[in-house]
């Protein structure tokens, strides 16, 4: 079987990488004329916003180069006869789709791997090239609960925080102020440097105690908050892009201070869940191939794919961005459509064994 695996993948692959290189050298072109006349002009700017956008059009452009790739290689076998005599040399229809399938899955989680590291962040580095003129963006003014407290950070910075204030509210009063000048994170935690105390009693009564008011050179603090978290946080309002390791710790933040967790687990979900609908999809198609090109009109057979193809993923497209403005719940925007793919593509694999 090993002979069979080696040839029908080298089809499959030559299909693939010609239209994944394709389609995006295609985005990248066009989308780097679109905004030519807005990118720096700077060589080194440039380029960076050609890899981030390479990056980033690579979420678009590798399911439907998955798909494509197989409707391309089986309709070229097709044409050379080629389909029907892998079926005469004793190979089922399972047997044929599965070495693509495998490839299309080992594909989906490279790029869901990819999604771990800051390779998630290209599309948010590209849009801070053409919009500021720089690769990342400091994010400033963040307001955030945290237990019982509240705490205002004026500027983030790399694992940095400067002017932070922490309000510890008891009852809508609050009982104690701590100001830092800035704040380092170390390994767990940030260490708050030039720091004020200031306590106020519950009840203030003339002549007895009043405000307490100490200076500490250095606590600690933000014990559950990376660097990361906060500046995900601190550029919530220009749509930050977030890695699967950050949408996790984020949704455990968020959820044990009663936060809405909405756009957090539709960022999550699109990460994780979209890219594999690609295999699916194909795996259900492929069962609607013909065996043979001479009673069939191959070229409109190839086009109603296309558009079947272009279809679904647009349908997909579209209920990530109602989950994304929470007219929908991404479970039931992003997670079930899927799950009613890898079920419909199961129902054909195993009715065909």
């Amino acid at each position: 079987m090993m002979i069979f695996f080696r040839y029908i993948s080298s089809l499959y692959l030559k299909s693939f990488f010609i239209l994944f290189f394709s389609l995006t050298f295609f985005f990248v072109a066009i989308d780097f004329l679109v905004n030519f006349n807005k990118i720096p002009k700077s060589a080194n700017l440039e380029l960076l916003y050609i890899f981030f956008l390479t990056c980033s059009a690579i979420s678009y452009i590798l399911p439907l180069a998955i798909i494509f790739a197989l409707i391309l290689c089986i309709f070229n076998m097709i044409r050379s006869n080629e389909f029907v005599s892998l079926y005469a040399l004793g190979l089922s229809k399972n047997q044929v789709i599965f070495y693509p399938f495998i490839w299309a899955l080992f594909f989906c989680f490279v790029y869901v791997g990819l999604n771990f590291t800051p390779f998630a962040y290209a599309n948010e580095y590209k849009s801070n090239i053409v919009k500021r003129g720089v690769v990342s963006k400091e994010g400033g003014d963040v307001l955030i609960k945290y237990n019982e407290k509240f705490i205002y950070i004026e500027k983030t910075s790399a694992n940095s925080l400067y002017n932070v204030k922490i309000f510890d509210i008891n009852d809508l009063n609050i009982k104690q102020l701590l100001q830092a000048k800035n704040a380092q994170f170390e390994g767990k935690f940030w260490n708050l440097n030039e720091v004020k105390s200031i306590t106020i009693p519950e009840q203030l009564i003339v002549s007895k105690e009043g405000l307490k008011i100490e200076d500490f050179q250095s606590i600690q603090g933000l014990q559950d908050f990376s660097p990361k978290i906060l500046e995900r946080i601190s550029l919530v309002e220009s749509d930050p892009s977030y890695s699967i390791s950050d949408a996790l710790e984020s949704i455990l933040i968020f959820s044990k201070q009663n936060i809405s967790t909405n756009a957090l687990r539709t960022s999550l979900y699109s990460l994780v869940l979209i890219p594999f609908f690609a295999p699916f999809l194909m795996l259900i198609i492929y069962y609607y191939f013909p065996i043979t090109a001479r009673f069939f009109n191959l070229a409109f057979l190839a086009f109603v794919f296309f558009i079947f193809v272009l279809g679904i993923w647009g349908m997909l497209f579209l209920l990530t961005r109602l989950s994304e403005n929470e007219i929908l719940p991404p479970e039931l925007g992003i997670m079930l459509p899927i799950f009613i793919l890898m079920m419909i593509g199961s129902f054909y694999y195993f009715k065909n064994r």
